[in-house]
């Protein structure tokens, strides 16, 4: 109890001497306000002795004046404190920052989408139009540089305005108006209320600007803030959208437009209404003219002063302006749905700069907000092959996809999807479905609901895809749509993992799902894998394998075009893609040791330990294939897909660099080695010969006949998937086309393989790059030449005799004399004319074929292949006895020409 009387007798006397303290404050004040008024009261009270009618009427007016102020008095405290919404101090004031839009740019530096809240690009004053800086002064606020934020002249004038009917201009400030964009306006639900409250929030707020910043920097402040209507903010947005020009750039007649049109942002917009917009610009126009003798003098302020002095304009440059069309043009906004890289956009948006962004903080330890800090994202992509990459797309897929229909028309017995079961998913997975189920619908009422014709837009292709109007019953769209076909296109600089172009599908605006990172069954790009496993493992390109049915563990592969009998090359089987080949080859260097390889080059889905993965029985997307050949390409080491270079913050500030974080994390950029360069380059080598001689030859045949090409094809099951991977020294590219589903699906080869579905695309990048200038060297690129890689390889693709029978008949002097009498010179022409080599060796050691033919050596060669050979466009058409250079075969063994596999 003693404590508490202490603390409350020391609180007691800290409050007395308060108490004092503001009594000696106040009493001189007093002192003087009493001096000052006793007169005045004195002259009142004889006034009231003698006109005491009048003194009361006085008397009120003045208690409801008094009333008045002093009400607008307490509304201003209670709003200064803080009672009607927060007022930001002092130190707020003194860190504003306004919300700008980040902007993402190609590696070429060209703007190609924004990430944002509010439209806008903050810039320097000395970016601005001098012709800008006296418009808004002589339309908005003459006497800026003479107020400090409030201006009572301003108010007289609205108020006399008021009472005369007519417009003598506003009374809100460029401070107060900066202040309503920096704080917008409440609503307090009470009428009349709000407008009072939120006009006194403008006073406190822009005294408070005025106080903290310079004219100068109120100005610029202003100019990035305001809004033009539609989400664009800022005079640098304004700009662009209506002229396509920096604001620096503008004319006059120009600047008068934009900034007439800030008193009514679509009553006056210049491209809906042009006549009021020319109204209003000459109104501005006249009062720039007015004021053109305005001068304003600051030895701090020099840059307002000079572009004040600059910006006026004489009797002659207004009446050009005035006689002067409205020249404001739509230049549409670069949103989510438009533009190009739209589903590389996204990509960066969800998947790439938040992992940056977490690792990044400001100066005052907050992280960066994507939406509104400003920054500056430099990409990867180079702006026209990405221009490129999608005009490929949409020229293949628009073809392809009135094929397919074609494809399918007159089938009735038959659907591109086989059984009604995968519509009735897609109907179930439907929006209308969803919300009628909500709704407590039936299933039978839902099935009614879904066979009545609506009126209902679908998309369709041209040369891009269209919306149309059309009636159709909800479960026709539904079918509709499901046909759609979808594609995936990538383009990666190998050597440091650049992404150079990224088309996740045919149209953003209608398709949001990227096909880049989805995940479909592979086909035969997934041999390289297998055969980069079976180089490694020592089995010889030339190493000749049976092309019979097999069955490994209850597993029986089989050919596509069911052709089997003779020998293949390793070469050779994966030049025609030949799925025995490969089911043997992975039965000898084993599962293990194979998804051990494709994790090492990239592979990151979880893949089934089954032989089938050979052929491609396994779900990975284009991303992960692009890496898988990409390590080949390079050398044997694995790279990883890059897609930001830079980012700055919006004073200009580089807060994160690849080059940079690659050289202090050594896990950052290509590293992870996957093969040796012996095995790669070999890999290489041969599927070169795919390009060449196989299934991949339409690359060269039909888009670019010259420079080096690697690659592979990939079909799966059904006709569902169609894949085309390849690369020359300085690109990987690649592209998967199907269904939305595996279920939808071609019938046949002809258009239903990678080569018809995926490598028109690559083909149409290719050929689109040999055509251009800037790129045409880099399609004619040579692989470094490997002369102990070629010794490698010189071996025929495919054979129909045994190679033990072939050597043995070679040594058979009465088979050699029986081919001499029948014309041929010598035994060596005979070799050169069907191996295009001048000599086979007999293996050494070598075991029958009918004892063990998956020991059999393979056939060493001494010198290249036929150098000038043409490469048959449909080799697997093509008869084997029209091939001689690359195929031997024995009538009685062979049926006919493999077909690829994929």
């Amino acid at each position: 109890m003693t404590d508490q009387r202490n603390n409350l007798n020391a609180l007691k006397s800290s409050f007395d001497k308060l108490n004092q303290k503001v009594k000696d404050v106040l009493s001189p004040l007093t002192n003087k306000w009493k001096a000052f008024i006793a007169p005045l009261s004195n002259a009142w009270d004889d006034y009231a002795r003698k006109n005491p009618r009048e003194s009361k009427i006085f008397s009120w007016i003045a208690k409801i004046l008094g009333t008045v102020f002093g009400v607008i008095a307490l509304l201003f405290l209670l709003v200064y404190m803080g009672v009607f919404g927060h007022i930001p101090s002092s130190e707020e004031i003194q860190q504003l920052e306004t919300a700008n839009a980040t902007e993402i740019y190609t590696q070429d530096g060209k703007l190609i989408g924004k990430y944002y809240v509010e439209n806008r690009t903050t810039i320097a004053l000395d970016s601005i139009s001098p012709y800008l800086i006296t418009a808004l002064l002589a339309i908005e606020d003459k006497r800026f540089f003479e107020h400090s934020g409030v201006d009572l002249r301003s108010w007289m004038r609205v108020f006399k305005g008021l009472a005369t009917q007519s417009q003598l201009g506003g009374g809100s400030t460029l401070s107060q108006q900066l202040a309503k964009n920096l704080f917008p306006r409440k609503n307090y639900y009470i009428p009349g209320l709000s407008l009072f409250i939120n006009k006194i929030r403008e006073n406190i707020i822009s005294i408070k600007l005025e106080n903290a910043y310079n004219k100068e920097e109120l100005l610029i402040m202003y100019l990035n803030t305001v809004p033009f209507g539609g989400n664009r903010f800022g005079i640098q947005e304004a700009s662009r959208y209506f002229y396509n020009k920096r604001p620096k750039k503008l004319e006059p007649d120009e600047a008068a437009t934009l900034i007439g049109m800030l008193k009514a942002t679509t009553a006056l917009d210049p491209t809906r209404n042009p006549e009021n917009s020319k109204k209003r610009r000459n109104l501005v126009l006249s009062q720039m003219l007015k004021n053109k003798d305005f001068r304003f003098d600051s030895k701090e302020m020099t840059t307002i002063s000079q572009m004040i002095t600059q910006g006026a304009i004489d009797e002659k440059t207004y009446e050009q302006m005035t006689a002067k069309p409205i020249t404001a043009k739509v230049h549409e906004d670069v949103g989510n749905n438009d533009g190009i890289a739209t589903y590389f956009r996204e990509y960066l948006r969800t998947k790439v700069l938040p992992n940056i962004l977490k690792n990044l903080l400001k100066s005052d330890g907050t992280p960066y907000n994507l939406y509104t800090d400003g920054l500056k994202i430099t990409t990867t992509l180079d702006s026209k092959m990405q221009t490129l990459a999608e005009t490929a797309v949409f020229k293949h897929m628009s073809w392809l996809q009135s094929e397919f229909y074609k494809h399918w028309k007159g089938y009735k017995e038959s659907k591109p999807w086989g059984d009604d079961k995968w519509i009735d998913e897609q109907v179930k997975k439907s929006d209308r479905y969803q919300t009628l189920k909500d709704a407590q619908f039936s299933d039978a009422q839902i099935d009614s609901i879904f066979n009545v014709p609506a009126p209902m837009k679908i998309i369709t292709w041209g040369k891009m895809p269209v919306e149309k109007d059309t009636m159709l019953t909800p479960l026709d769209s539904v079918r509709y749509y499901f046909t759609m076909l979808n594609c995936g296109f990538m383009a990666m600089d190998y050597k440091n993992g650049y992404v150079k172009s990224w088309v996740g599908g045919t149209d953003f605006k209608y398709f949001k799902f990227d096909h880049i990172l989805s995940k479909r069954q592979v086909g035969s790009t997934f041999k390289p894998i297998v055969y980069s496993a079976a180089l490694m493992d020592s089995i010889s390109p030339c190493k000749f394998i049976r092309n019979d049915q097999v069955t490994i563990k209850d597993w029986s592969p089989r050919n596509s075009d069911e052709s089997y009998g003779g020998w293949y090359s390793v070469i050779g089987g994966l030049t025609y893609s030949v799925n025995v080949i490969v089911a043997q080859l992975i039965d000898k260097v084993g599962i293990q040791k194979t998804l051990d390889l494709a994790e090492k080059m990239g592979v990151t889905s979880t893949l089934p330990r089954e032989y089938g993965i050979s052929l491609g029985a396994a779900d990975i997307s284009l991303y992960d294939m692009m890496k898988v050949f990409g390590t080949i390409a390079n050398k044997g080491v694995r790279p990883e897909p890059v897609t930001v270079l830079k980012i700055e913050d919006r004073y200009g500030n580089v807060i994160y660099d690849y080059q940079e974080e690659v050289k202090n994390d050594p896990n950052l950029g290509p590293h992870v080695v996957a093969m040796d360069t012996t095995t790669a380059a070999t890999m290489t080598r041969m599927m070169q010969s795919v390009i060449v001689y196989g299934t991949g030859n339409n690359l060269r045949s039909r888009f670019v006949p010259h420079g080096d090409f690697a690659g592979k094809t990939g079909t799966t099951q059904n006709h569902a998937d169609g894949w085309f991977i390849a690369f020359n020294p300085d690109l990987v590219t690649g592209a998967w086309v199907g269904g939305s589903s595996p279920a939808v699906r071609f019938r046949s080869m002809n258009l239903g393989s990678g080569a018809a579905m995926a490598l028109p695309i690559v083909g149409n990048f290719w050929y689109s790059l040999a055509i251009d200038k800037n790129f045409a060297k880099l399609t004619q690129d040579k692989f470094p030449v490997n002369e102990s890689v070629n010794e490698k390889v010189l071996c025929p693709f495919r054979i129909g005799i045994s190679p033990d029978t072939l050597n043995m008949l070679m040594q058979d002097t009465i088979w050699r004399d029986s081919l001499t009498r029948s014309g041929f010179k010598n035994l060596r022409q005979i070799v050169t004319d069907v191996y295009g080599y001048p000599d086979v060796i007999e293996p050494e050691g070598g075991e029958s074929d009918a004892a063990n033919p998956e020991e059999m050596e393979e056939i060493p060669i001494e010198k290249d292949k036929v150098k000038n050979e043409k490469p048959n466009p449909h080799p697997q058409k093509e008869k084997p006895s029209q091939n001689p250079a690359k195929t031997i075969h024995n009538t009685n063994e062979v049926k006919k020409e493999n077909k690829p596999g994929g």
